[in-house]
């Protein structure tokens, strides 16, 4: 059995801080697009139907799968396979930074989410990345590159397309944006590392960021955001 223990600490708060943002889930059809190692798909398997699709067969190497779920191997081009209105509810976590259609996968994404139901979005800030460029990483010529809008680069998964949280509603105005937190204000700020692997501190700054999540000032230097939108409509790509 996989515990959160087991995650670097920076994914282990991302996870706790998102799971608790999202609330508890049950009995509900869950897609899980972009799905990694099957982190988040397993956690909400434990009580719901989970579907996860992801593209990369390395990172299914290390798959977590103590409950139950189907794990599709595929990228956008797998969501078609999906009848329409079939999930109440979507994960869509660091993912569109790194495809090129944004607006397609939305626009999938709304397809396939039942009228009613939720869609959960967790992507990069730039504000926030230019935070920990200049404070955590002293690298002021990747923050000045950030400001004039350029891209940034992950180690993992390549080159981050920042976009703006209001471009997703522009996209797709079936959705309504029910709620925006920020996650990681502080983490990115916070030098002494060597507490941040130990639970109490872990603990800690969870509590933290929950109280800040929603604060604006707060909330627009967070390193990600987490969306919540949820299905008003069945009509797509902006008109009815």
């Amino acid at each position: 059995m996989h515990t959160i223990m087991e995650l670097p600490p920076w994914d282990r708060l991302l996870k706790r801080i998102v799971w608790e943002q999202l609330g508890e889930i049950t009995g509900k059809k869950i897609l899980d697009f972009g799905s990694g190692e099957g982190i988040t798909a397993n956690h909400f398997a434990e009580k719901n139907s989970v579907v996860a699709v992801e593209p990369s067969e390395k990172m299914l190497h290390n798959r977590w799968e103590d409950y139950k779920y189907k794990q599709i191997i595929g990228d956008v081009s797998k969501l078609s396979e999906f009848e329409e209105n079939s999930f109440d509810l979507i994960f869509c976590h660091n993912v569109l930074e790194y495809i090129d259609d944004k607006e397609h996968v939305i626009n999938e994404l709304h397809r396939l989410l039942k009228t009613g139901g939720t869609l959960s979005i967790v992507k990069h800030n730039r504000a926030g990345r230019i935070m920990q460029m200049a404070v955590l990483l002293d690298d002021m010529k990747k923050a000045n590159d950030l400001l004039d809008g350029k891209d940034s680069v992950s180690s993992q998964f390549g080159t981050i397309r920042y976009y703006e949280d209001e471009q997703i509603v522009k996209w797709n105005n079936g959705l309504k944006l029910l709620d925006t937190f920020g996650i990681r204000t502080f983490w990115d700020l916070q030098q002494n590392q060597e507490k941040h692997g130990t639970e109490e501190w872990q603990i800690q700054m969870m509590q933290l960021e929950m109280r800040v999540s929603k604060i604006e000032e707060y909330r627009r230097i967070a390193f990600f955001h987490h969306l919540i939108f949820r299905k008003e409509q069945e009509s797509r790509y902006g008109c009815f």
